[in-house]
């Protein structure tokens, strides 16, 4: 029996790939590697996604993240609210900056940021000066109800858009109701590069400029430096390229990622369930299911030819590399949810008789 892998990025359709061909060949002749055409249009593309918001293309996800803070105004000394169940990732931009991570519990029905938590926590927690709402998995947080927490206060909203490309709540795109969002193209996101690239998407131009300059060494002019803590992030042109094709193929292939979870989630036997929903606000970015037998689960579904994944398998304020960094956290539904949750292939180029292959071992749990 054929073994599914959890995603396959060999399958990339033949026209599409003539077209990157197409561009990389050009940008060879052309001889711009950095800050072309291709990246003007990437940017320009995605701030049509986003509003009419202004985009820096950066290096990669992560440096967005580290940018997006510092622009906003997060020094050392600051919180940042964020969940512990997301990778990571702005846990170790949050300490880059010199501001500490302040975790959240999560909804474990959703897995995305309680808001009842972070109401709480933003009446116990005065140092907090920005909240990072992740769209984990490809499904929207609860960003209305967020927004209007972080209001309230005066504290900054940054978006994490990662794994949530094209999702939209109420016919508005996700990324669009923060102060900020980041974005990252690593090649297995809904937009996804052949290599690596992030991007910063802000709607104030004050901002936008700082995230500018902070992306280029902290330049003024060129080679004059007047912001501190500046970095090298920017994309290529052939990661802008790419992403302009897959761009226009993000819609299609977001139907066909909430399709596959549909047909998983019509599959749960006993207590599991899939961190999923039929609408917009959900992408596919990861088919995850809820399971209180994992090891029992990961085995059958192996002998029926499934490959699974834990995506995450180690909460941030257990990590061991951050001990005495980050804060202790009581998180009861992030430790509970984390022992549970099992990752099941899903990808645009999936087969059905894949997608047939998997719902029918998931049925025979």
């Amino acid at each position: 029996m054929a073994q599914i892998p959890l995603n396959d990025l060999s399958r990339t359709d033949a026209s599409t790939a003539a077209n990157i061909l197409r561009a990389v060949a050009d940008i060879i002749d052309r001889g711009s590697f950095l800050k072309g055409r291709f990246t003007t249009a990437l940017e320009q593309r995605l701030s049509d996604r986003f509003e009419g918001r202004s985009v820096l293309a950066v290096g990669n996800g992560t440096d967005a993240l580290y940018l997006a803070l510092r622009a906003v105004g997060i020094e050392a000394g600051h919180g940042v609210a964020t969940v512990a169940n997301a990778g990571g990732y702005t846990s170790g931009a949050a300490l880059r900056v010199g501001a500490h991570p302040i975790f959240v519990d999560i909804d474990p029905l959703t897995a995305q940021m309680s808001c009842e938590a972070l109401q709480q926590m933003l009446d116990d927690q005065p140092s907090i000066k920005a909240v990072v709402l992740t769209h984990l998995y490809g499904l929207a947080g609860e960003v209305q109800a967020i927004k209007s927490l972080c209001a309230q206060r005066g504290v900054i909203l940054i978006e994490d858009c990662a794994q949530s490309m094209g999702a939209s709540v109420d016919g508005r795109p996700v990324g669009a109701f923060g102060d900020v969002a980041t974005l990252s193209f690593y090649p297995t996101k809904n937009l996804g590069a052949f290599g690596d690239g992030g991007a910063v998407v802000s709607a104030n131009p004050q901002v936008h400029q700082r995230v500018a300059q902070l992306a280029q060494y902290g330049w003024g002019t060129r080679y004059e430096v007047t912001v501190p803590g500046g970095i090298n992030s920017r994309i290529d042109e052939i990661q802008a390229a790419v992403l302009l094709e897959a761009e226009a193929e993000l819609d299609e292939q977001n139907e066909r990622r909430r399709a596959i979870v549909a047909r998983y989630a019509s599959a749960m036997t006993g207590q599991r369930y899939m961190l999923s929903d039929d609408s917009t606000k959900y992408v596919g970015h990861l088919a995850v299911m809820v399971t209180h037998d994992r090891a029992g689960d990961v085995d059958r579904l192996a002998a029926a030819g499934v490959s699974t994944g834990i995506h995450y398998p180690i909460a941030d304020h257990r990590q061991p590399g951050w001990l005495g960094l980050v804060p202790a956290a009581d998180l009861p539904n992030t430790d509970w949810l984390i022992d549970r949750i099992l990752t099941l292939p899903c990808f645009p180029g999936m087969s059905d008789d894949e997608v047939d292959q998997v719902t029918a071992a998931l049925a025979s749990l």
